[in-house]
């Protein structure tokens, strides 16, 4: 654990990370399970992982200028 304020902004900045994959890889699964079958759905919980991705992408350019 770190002890200094740039050490807890990165580890603050990994959970973003950790939690923004989680979304991108539910996501992709619902996807799976939906085969198609709905492309409204589909469509809607692609445009949530195009703009989770853009998300982590931002988190991860922060965590890389600390």
């Amino acid at each position: 654990m770190a002890s200094n304020r740039r050490g807890k902004l990165k580890e603050n900045f990994e959970g973003i990370h950790r939690n923004l994959d989680w979304v991108i890889y539910h996501c992709q699964k619902s996807l799976d399970l939906i085969q198609g079958d709905n492309p409204q759905l589909s469509e809607a919980i692609e445009s949530l992982g195009k703009g989770v991705k853009t998300l982590d992408e931002c988190a991860q350019g922060l965590y890389a200028t600390l």
